[in-house]
């Protein structure tokens, strides 16, 4: 089996890599014959922490990315040509994520459950039919998206007009895993994706182009109960200040089995530790108030300010809101 990552352009992003590969043997075991395909701009960061582990590593250059972008320009269509050249590179089955997760159990229960009938996505999010309510001005892509489908047929590789329905389900993309044999489905998830963002602008479209054709086309199981993806932006927030604070060159210093043990540790710690994080709630404080549920607001701010009273930003924040609510 082969691991497949995409890590480019920050350092904060290295980590996160990181952090994602090491959760991976921590919890496949070591050593292992499972390989990691990373597509990265600088391997040279990745080298010292990831010496120990097979890392085959594929340079993304500017004009490599521009050319996986497409013509469309599209960043998350990257994703697809990234595991469009890993399936030509090898004959493995393999498994796609994101940088921004982490495993917290054993990859052999997706890895021995692929099979040519078979795909993972993360998990199920919603149908197509609930975009059209999506609230506005930030919806306006979602409902684009869900008009597209009523009004439009789309060509795919075999046959042109093919409806799509807006019952189907949209998986989230941030894991999948494919059998070597899928590699014939991406001509569809291609072509899907060319026709959804240019109408749509829509950054979800390569997700939605995967999850119409795996379904379509296979039996689709959900993973989450074996990778994190912490996609949400302030968990992003508390998962870099993290790995800044841990993946440095003291703890690279460490024997490898001792940090394997550590992040195995951290990986069962995580998802609590986003709940329960300071950052976390006071974003939720904020976005309470922000729809005006101001008695959620009021409790996630209480505890935000126990947690840390001398906040000031956070302080000017919620005075702002209570005297708004004041004058309603």
């Amino acid at each position: 089996m082969n691991l497949v990552m995409q890590s480019f352009g920050r350092e904060n992003e290295y980590r996160r890599a990181i952090l994602t590969i090491y959760s991976f043997y921590a919890h496949y075991g070591w050593p292992s014959t499972a390989r990691v395909i990373l597509f990265t701009d600088k391997e040279a960061y990745f080298k010292p922490y990831l010496e120990s582990f097979p890392i085959d590593y594929i340079f993304l250059s500017p004009e490599k990315i521009r050319n996986m972008r497409g013509e469309i320009d599209f960043l998350h269509r990257m994703k697809i040509a990234l595991i469009d050249e890993a399936m030509q590179l090898s004959d493995d089955n393999i498994v796609y994520v994101d940088s921004d997760t982490f495993f917290i159990a054993d990859p052999r229960s997706i890895e021995t459950r692929i099979t040519p009938g078979t795909a993972f996505m993360h998990l199920k999010e919603y149908d197509f039919e609930s975009l059209k309510d999506k609230a506005l001005p930030a919806g306006k892509t979602f409902r684009a998206f869900y008009q597209l489908l009523r009004s439009n047929q789309f060509d795919l590789a075999d046959k042109k007009g093919v409806t799509i329905p807006t019952t189907a389900i949209s998986w989230n993309a941030g894991v999948m895993a494919f059998h070597r044999s899928h590699h014939a489905l991406l001509n569809d998830v291609y072509l899907l994706t060319d026709q959804f963002y240019p109408l749509t602008s829509n950054h979800a479209s390569e997700q939605y182009a995967f999850s119409i054709v795996l379904q379509q086309r296979l039996n689709v199981l959900a993973c989450d109960d074996v990778v994190y993806h912490y996609w949400y932006r302030i968990e992003k927030q508390i998962a870099d200040l993290w790995t800044a604070q841990h993946i440095n060159d003291a703890w690279r210093s460490k024997p490898l089995s001792e940090r394997l043990t550590e992040i195995k540790h951290m990986t069962t710690v995580f998802p609590r530790l986003f709940q329960d994080h300071i950052l976390m709630l006071q974003d939720r404080a904020i976005q309470a108030f922000n729809v005006d549920d101001f008695k959620t607001a009021r409790k996630w701010a209480l505890r935000a300010w126990l947690r840390k009273p001398w906040d000031i930003h956070f302080l000017r924040d919620v005075l702002y809101h209570v005297r708004r609510s004041v004058k309603r």
